[in-house]
């Protein structure tokens, strides 16, 4: 399978220039089996969605992400779920599969945690923890210690995310390493993929093949 990390839409990531239904046609023709859709999660966004309360722009960030799995299936592409996740501390990315609707409904205070303090509560409840292009200009490195993984490939061609350090860093670190494209507009589509044998049906595949790397990365 085929399968693409890290995409925005822009009924929630303001700067994505792609609707969930072009998206998910455009992956459809690059040849991709799956997609996730990891749209910005954090206060900044919750503003410009104009929602009242943390309750309401959970109800607005899921209601993208269940249209477009919906979508995705009458297409005939798996659309997964994700979270580029910023915590107000700083302006570090973090990439978050395994949290659904009522983890990020029950972490009232998340946008308030430090990286450290997520990292506990991700361990604790099966939620795979990766910082995003870590090496992008304005990002801090964090302690690898408090990380499942980073993201060693970022193929956002607009901005220089050091991929080449990124992965000399997991390395070193015994970090797992993940890919994507990162992508918020047309020319980004299918710039980067993970490939596995694993038949994935659902999220619970997927965090399966990536806490077992079961897949490879490739640039496309």
């Amino acid at each position: 399978m085929k399968i693409e990390l890290h995409t925005h839409t822009s009924e929630i990531s303001s700067c994505s220039h792609l609707t969930v239904n072009e998206i998910i046609d455009l992956y459809i023709e690059a040849g991709y089996d799956a997609m996730v859709i990891a749209n910005h999660f954090n206060s900044e966004t919750a503003d410009e969605v104009n929602a009242e309360f943390y309750e309401d722009f959970i109800d607005k960030f899921w209601g993208v992400l269940d249209e477009a799995m919906e979508i995705g299936r009458k297409k005939g592409l798996l659309v997964l779920p994700a979270l580029e996740l910023r915590f107000d501390c700083n302006v570090n990315d973090y990439l978050v599969y395994g949290m659904n609707r009522e983890m990020c409904r029950n972490c009232k205070n998340l946008f308030a945690m430090t990286p450290d303090e997520f990292s506990v509560y991700a361990k604790e409840n099966g939620v795979l923890f990766y910082q995003a292009h870590p090496f992008r200009n304005r990002m801090t490195v964090v302690n690898p210690a408090i990380l499942f993984g980073i993201e060693v490939q970022n193929t956002h061609p607009r901005h220089d995310s050091r991929n080449d350090i990124a992965m000399a860093w997991a390395e070193k670190y015994n970090l797992h390493k993940i890919a994507g494209s990162d992508c918020h507009q047309k020319c980004d589509v299918g710039s980067s993929a993970v490939i596995t044998e694993y038949a994935v049906k659902n999220i619970q595949d997927l965090i399966y093949i990536l806490k077992n790397d079961m897949y490879q990365i490739v640039k496309c």
